[in-house]
C-alpha cells in the first residue's frame, strides 16, 4: 500500500520482531484464505499495524506455516482472528481502489497490468465490501472527493490530506465501545493525514516531472521537484502537530500483547520514515518479496 506505518526493526525486541512478523505473515494468510492468493500481493506494513491496533487485549498464538516466499523453511504467523479478518477485509477494499486508481492514471502497458489487476480481484473486492460496507463507502466517497480537488488542481495540502484522513478514521467505526471509538478515529484520522503528506513529499520530484496532480506543488514553490529550505520546515511542522495528536491518542489506548510494537511504530518508526522521505533515502516497498525481505 504505503509502507510508511512501520516499527523501526533495529529497536525492537526479539520476541516483538517475531510476533510482528507472525501478524505481517499471518494477514497475508487470512488475505489468502479469504480471498485467494491473488490478494496476497496487497499485504502490506500499514495493514498490519492496524491488525495489531484493533486487536483485544491479547495477542494469539503463532503456528509454523509454510508459503509462496518461504517454500522450504517454515515461519510462525498469527493464526485466523477478528483483526486479522478485519484488516484483511480493509487492505482488499483500499487495495483495489488504489489498482484502480493507478489504472486510471497510467498509460501504455503499465495500464493494462493495472486493468488486469484490477479485474482480477474484482470478486475479491465485491465481497470484502459488502463484509466492511461502512468502510467501502467512506473510501468511495472521499477517493471521489479527492478526485474532485485533483481535478480543480487544489492547492490545500490540508484538504487533499483530509480525505485520506477520514478513509483511515473510518475503520474504527466498527469498534463497540464509544470511548475506545473515539479515540482511535482520532489517532487514525491523524496517521491518514501522516501517510497522505509522506507519500506526496515522497512523489514530488516524480509528479513533477510527469505533470501529475501533487499538491504540494501547488502549495509550495517546488521547483525541479524540490521543496526549499523554509517550505519543508512548514510542511514538517504540520506533520509534527499530527504526529503530537496521535500520540496523544496513542496514549489513551489500553495495552495490549503487541503495545510495544505499536509504541514502537508510533514513537520511533513514523518519525524515521519521515525523516527517510525529506532526506531522500526512503524506499517504498513495491512489491510483497520486497517487503519480506525488509522483515
Amino acid at each position: 500500500m504505503y509502507g510508511y506505518v512501520r516499527p523501526a526493526k533495529g529497536e525492537l525486541k526479539v520476541r516483538e520482531y517475531e510476533l510482528f512478523r507472525g501478524v505481517y505473515c499471518g494477514l497475508c494468510h487470512e488475505l489468502a484464505r479469504r480471498y485467494g492468493f491473488l490478494s496476497r500481493f496487497l499485504v502490506n506494513y500499514d495493514f498490519t499495524f492496524l491488525a495489531m491496533l484493533l486487536a483485544d487485549g491479547t495477542g494469539k498464538q503463532t503456528c509454523p506455516r509454510r508459503c509462496p516466499v518461504h517454500p522450504l523453511r517454515p515461519v510462525r504467523c498469527l493464526g485466523s482472528c477478528s483483526s486479522l479478518s478485519t484488516a484483511a477485509d480493509m487492505t482488499v477494499v483500499l487495495g483495489w481502489w488504489k489498482i484502480a486508481d493507478s489504472a486510471a492514471d497510467t498509460a501504455g502497458a503499465k495500464a493494462l497490468a493495472w486493468k488486469l489487476a484490477k479485474f482480477a480481484l474484482r470478486r475479491a473486492y465485491q465481497k470484502a465490501a459488502a463484509r466492511q460496507s461502512a468502510f467501502a463507502h467512506s473510501v468511495e466517497d472521499n477517493l471521489a472527493r479527492l478526485h474532485r480537488l485533483e481535478a480543480e488542481r487544489c492547492p490545500s495540502v490540508d484538504e487533499t490530506a483530509d480525505t485520506f484522513a477520514l478513509i483511515l478514521r473510518s475503520v474504527a467505526e466498527g469498534e463497540p465501545d464509544r470511548d475506545r471509538r473515539r479515540v482511535l478515529e482520532e489517532l487514525l484520522y491523524h496517521l491518514g493525514r501522516i501517510v497522505y503528506i509522506l507519500d506526496a513529499a515522497d512523489d514530488l520530484a516524480e509528479d513533477t516531472r510527469s505533470g501529475a496532480y501533487n499538491p504540494l506543488r501547488y502549495r509550495f514553490d517546488a521547483g525541479e521537484g524540490k521543496l526549499s529550505a523554509e517550505d519543508e520546515h512548514t510542511l514538517r511542522a504540520g506533520l509534527q502537530l499530527s504526529h503530537n495528536a496521535l500520540a496523544g491518542a496513542f496514549a489513551l489506548l489500553g495495552e495490549n500483547d503487541y503495545s510495544g510494537i505499536l509504541s514502537n511504530t508510533v514513537y520511533l518508526g513514523l518519525p524515521a520514515a519521515a525523516q527517510a522521505v525529506f532526506a531522500g533515502t526512503w524506499n517504498k516497498p513495491a512489491t510483497l518479496q520486497r517487503e519480506r525481505r525488509d522483515l
